[in-house]
């Protein structure tokens, strides 16, 4: 039997299933700001705050730093790692 392979991509059908993740992962999720053109999400757990401006980049926000730690900014070599790949 072949195993499936995923394909996801960022649109709407994602927006509330990202949602579902967050509150999974044990996080208060609010829209704190919204206008005709914008709006800004929140998501809070144990004092730390992820602001995005849709709940799937909320996400990955969160994720960010479970993998990264306090640590999730790149230092320079990283940076200019990135930028010789996809200049």
């Amino acid at each position: 039997m072949v195993a499936k392979k995923v394909k996801i991509a960022s649109a709407a059908n994602t927006i509330v299933p990202a949602y579902l993740a967050l509150l999974a992962k044990g996080y208060l999720v609010t829209r704190i700001g919204a206008s005709e053109h914008e709006e800004t999400w929140q998501a809070l757990k144990g004092g730390d705050e992820f602001i995005s401006e849709d709940p799937v980049s909320l996400l990955g926000l969160v994720v960010l730093y479970e993998v990264r730690g306090m640590d999730w900014k790149a230092d320079d070599a990283e940076i200019d790692t990135f930028v010789a790949r996809f200049p």
